[in-house]
């Protein structure tokens, strides 16, 4: 009987030893099972974080596009409302005509006057050079935009030329009321007047800029005496 007793005995550990086997094993693979989910969800979320990185960039690259204008260098034609958006940014231009020629007057967002844009138009060596003016309402000069011309020598106005004009205030040009609009090609007091030098090989076509931004100085003196 004893014999018999430890024999159902060692039976019975065995077949206990085997359940817990089998429930470690259980246990392991419920172990497994929680972490893959726990992973895919990482995963959901590091999708989801990324997509709205991207969304977050690409919302902010077409932010900085909206508010970036796109720039046209001084010296290629534009039309006159592109030129007062590069110079008068953000603000708002009312264009007007009196005996010295079209111009505008721009208002910052409170409705304050806060310039001129000054359009004038004078020969070259093929045609009329037009461009436009900026002075401020402090008489600052802003800059000078080219709207059309059509001159053979053009490839000789660099950038730099229109650069010139830019940050000149308006006491420190004297003005030339009775100047000859027929000085070409040799307009020296026009440029000594404004403070720039002239273009060396395309003498016609600088004259005429030159001719434009005097008319535009005497334009602004006119405007600003009778405010």
């Amino acid at each position: 009987m004893k014999r018999h007793a430890f024999s159902w005995l060692f039976v019975l550990g065995i077949l206990a030893a085997s359940c817990d086997s089998g429930n470690s094993g259980n246990n392991g693979n419920n172990t497994n099972n929680t972490n893959n989910i726990n992973n895919t969800t990482n995963n959901i979320n590091n999708n989801t974080n990324n997509t709205n990185n991207a969304n977050n960039t690409n919302n902010a690259n077409n932010t900085n596009n909206a508010n970036n204008v796109n720039v046209i260098p001084h010296n290629q034609n534009k039309t006159e409302e592109q030129a007062l958006a590069q110079l008068f940014p953000r603000m708002t231009f009312e264009k007007q005509t009196d005996a010295a020629g079209d111009y505008y007057v721009v208002r910052d967002a409170g409705g304050a006057v806060a310039g001129y844009g000054l359009v004038h138009a004078n020969w070259g060596f093929n045609g009329e050079v037009k461009t436009l003016s900026g002075i401020d309402a402090a008489g600052l000069t802003v800059g000078v935009e080219t709207i059309s011309q059509r001159e053979s020598w053009w490839t000789y106005i660099p950038e730099s030329y229109f650069l010139q004009f830019t940050g000149i205030p308006f006491e420190s040009v004297t003005l030339l009321p009775g100047y000859d609009h027929n000085c070409s090609p040799r307009c020296t007091s026009l440029y000594e007047a404004i403070g720039v030098d002239a273009v060396s090989g395309a003498t016609y076509t600088s004259d005429a800029i030159i001719k434009n931004v005097m008319d535009g100085y005497l334009h602004y003196d006119e405007l600003r005496s009778g405010q």
